[in-house]
C-alpha cells in the first residue's frame, strides 16, 4: 500500500493560490513601474519646458540682459507655458500619491505571498513528516512480518527434526 498524504488536495490548493499571490506581486511592481515612468516622462516635459523658457530670456552676448519683449517674446507665450509646467506638477503630485498607494497595496500582497509560501512550507512539512512515520511503521510490519515467518520456520524446523528423531 503506497503511502496517500491526506492534504494532497489542501496543499495543491495553497500551491495555487501562492502562485497567484506570486503573480499578484509582479502586476503590483509592473503597475510602480509603469507609475514611474510616467513621472520621469512628466520630469522630461518639465524640463523641456524650462529649457525652452530660459532660452527666451537668454542674454545676447552683451552681458546685459534684454527685455523679453525687445526681442518678440510672448509674455503670453511664457504664461501659457508656466501654466503648463503647473499643469505637469500637479500630475506628477497626483502619480507620486497613486505611487504611495500602490507601494502600500504591494507591501500588501507580498505579505500575502509570505503567508501562502508558509503555508505550503507548513503542509509540505507535515507530508513528509508522515511519510517518514509511514516508511517507519511499513519497516515496522516488514520486519515484523519476517520475524513471524522466520519463527514459524524455526517451529516447523524443530517439529521436523523432532519427527525424525522418533
Amino acid at each position: 500500500m503506497a503511502f496517500q498524504f491526506r492534504f494532497d488536495s489542501i496543499l495543491a490548493l495553497r500551491c495555487r493560490e501562492r502562485d497567484e499571490a506570486g503573480r499578484e506581486v509582479g502586476k503590483a511592481n509592473e503597475a510602480i513601474r509603469r507609475v514611474d515612468e510616467q513621472i520621469r516622462d512628466l520630469q522630461r516635459q518639465r524640463d523641456e519646458i524650462r529649457r525652452l523658457a530660459a532660452g527666451m530670456f537668454q542674454n545676447h552676448g552683451d552681458g546685459n540682459r534684454e527685455s523679453p519683449n525687445s526681442h518678440g517674446v510672448s509674455i503670453d507665450r511664457a504664461l501659457q507655458q508656466g501654466r503648463y509646467d503647473l499643469q505637469l506638477q500637479a500630475e506628477q503630485i497626483g502619480l507620486r500619491s497613486t505611487k504611495e498607494t500602490l507601494l502600500k497595496e504591494l507591501q500588501r500582497r507580498r505579505d500575502v505571498l509570505v503567508n501562502a509560501e508558509a503555508e505550503v512550507k507548513r503542509l509540505e512539512r507535515l507530508r513528509e513528516t508522515q511519510k517518514s512515520e509511514y516508511r517507519y511503521l511499513e519497516l515496522q510490519r516488514e520486519q515484523a512480518e519476517s520475524d513471524d515467518l522466520t519463527t514459524a520456520r524455526l517451529i516447523i524446523d524443530r517439529r521436523n527434526r523432532n519427527r525424525s528423531r522418533t
